[in-house]
């Protein structure tokens, strides 16, 4: 799968070619809508005014106000990188869960999520650029701290790297979602606790 984050609506390849910041500017100006009033109070136009561009500069770039939102959500997402190898699977997990944890208390990304849960359920096209440009990298990151536990013998060497991925952001999801209970950074050590017994090797270190 792609993980890389380029515009959901390609920009047009006629005339001369965007201007150098125009793309930050319509990011900054759908983010600071969005700090205002939620996934709701975006516009297409606002953003143009905001950003001041055109308003066909931003159709250009984006279908829906739900594809402006996503491309915040896959924005902050690129800044929450895997943490470095440290010769203990726990703590990378940890460090990964804790770094999730963090934006989504911490930044727009929570709330721009909650409010494009009902897109994702509804529209392919959505569902399949968060899936390629936010989960496929989650996976992938998850997938590198299970590789070298299993090379140091810590885990065992047939896990099955996507489940493992949900065992550990699904209770995460769930809470922002369903439960409404708080994404305490503890949080992710419980998580990791109660999954990485059944990941472990068998055999003698």
């Amino acid at each position: 799968m792609s993980t890389t984050t380029e515009p959901l609506v390609p920009p047009s390849r006629r005339g001369r070619p965007p201007l150098a910041g125009t793309e930050a500017k319509i990011l900054g100006a759908t983010s600071e809508i969005l700090a205002e009033g939620g996934v709701h109070s975006l516009t297409m136009e606002g953003v143009a005014a905001r950003a001041g561009v055109a308003k066909t500069t931003v159709y250009r770039r984006y279908r829906s106000r739900d594809d402006l939102a996503l491309a915040v959500v896959i924005d902050m997402v690129r800044n929450v990188t895997g943490g470095p190898d440290v010769g203990d699977v726990r703590a990378e997990l940890v460090h990964i869960l804790r770094a999730t944890l963090d934006v989504l208390r911490t930044t727009l990304m929570g709330r721009v999520m909650q409010g494009l849960v009902s897109e994702l359920a509804v529209d392919p096209r959505l569902s399949e650029s968060f899936r390629e440009q936010v989960v496929a990298l989650r996976i992938t990151e998850v997938g590198h701290v299970l590789a070298r536990g299993a090379e140091r013998g810590q885990l065992r060497p047939d896990l099955d790297v996507g489940l493992v991925h949900e065992l550990l952001f699904g209770p995460i999801y769930y809470r922002l979602f369903l439960s409404g209970e708080p994404l305490e950074p503890s949080f992710a050590d419980r998580i990791v606790d109660a999954v990485l017994p059944a990941l472990v090797s068998q055999r003698p270190l």
